[in-house]
């Protein structure tokens, strides 16, 4: 099992609020700090990936939010790992919860877990770091940032990194297919419809 820790409903509140008084509402939003179903399909898709493949050891998150599918990377010995995103309280949550997993797991003697680095990273603005496998999940909320992640892809598969993206079907999803079918020159590109999960912790209405 894998701990992993959310802001308390308050902090969304106070997210939302400013998000809200700005004039970018992504710079406020609440997403970022709770739990997505789309992060519990890739972290158990790329568990899968890195025990059938040795070979890929560097993974980046874009876009980590709580950050399940680092968490989930550092459980197999010898990954480094990379959590990203735009915002800092995230990755302040990702590094507690990362100390909480590797204390518990040590403890337990059940295996040693990799380090995660953590890094402020808009990938609507900067270049995705190269890595053997790059995840990212529940990140298509807004056009502008879904196309951006297409081409992230894009230039990630094109120096031979392994790609995996979730969603929820957010209303980006057709932006990000369109842009990936168009400079893949493949019509058929589309998500595989998988179950998954978030906790039951409370959410913000919005």
């Amino acid at each position: 099992s894998i701990d992993l820790l959310e802001a308390a409903l308050p902090e969304q509140e106070r997210f939302v609020e400013g998000a809200l008084e700005s004039t970018g509402a992504a710079e406020g939003d609440p997403y970022g700090v709770v739990l997505w179903p789309a992060a519990q399909v890739v972290a158990a898709a790329l568990l899968a990936l890195l025990l059938r493949d040795g070979s890929r050891r560097r993974i980046v998150e874009l876009g980590c939010g709580t950050g399940l599918c680092s968490l989930a990377a550092s459980t197999v010995p010898k990954t480094v790992v990379l959590a990203t995103d735009y915002r800092q309280e995230p990755l302040e949550l990702l590094q507690q919860a990362a100390v909480l997993n590797r204390e518990r797991l040590q403890r337990t003697g059940a295996i040693e877990t990799s380090t995660i680095s953590t890094k402020c990273l808009d990938f609507t603005q900067q270049a995705v770091p190269e890595a053997d496998v790059i995840v990212a999940a529940d990140l298509l909320y807004l056009r502008s940032a879904s196309e951006a992640l297409a081409r992230g892809c894009i230039a990630a598969l094109r120096t031979g990194s392994h790609i995996l993206v979730g969603d929820s079907d957010r209303p980006g999803r057709q932006a990000f297919l369109s842009v990936l079918r168009s400079a893949l020159r493949e019509d058929r590109g589309n998500f595989e419809r998988l179950q998954g999960w978030s906790l039951a912790s409370p959410r913000h209405e919005l």
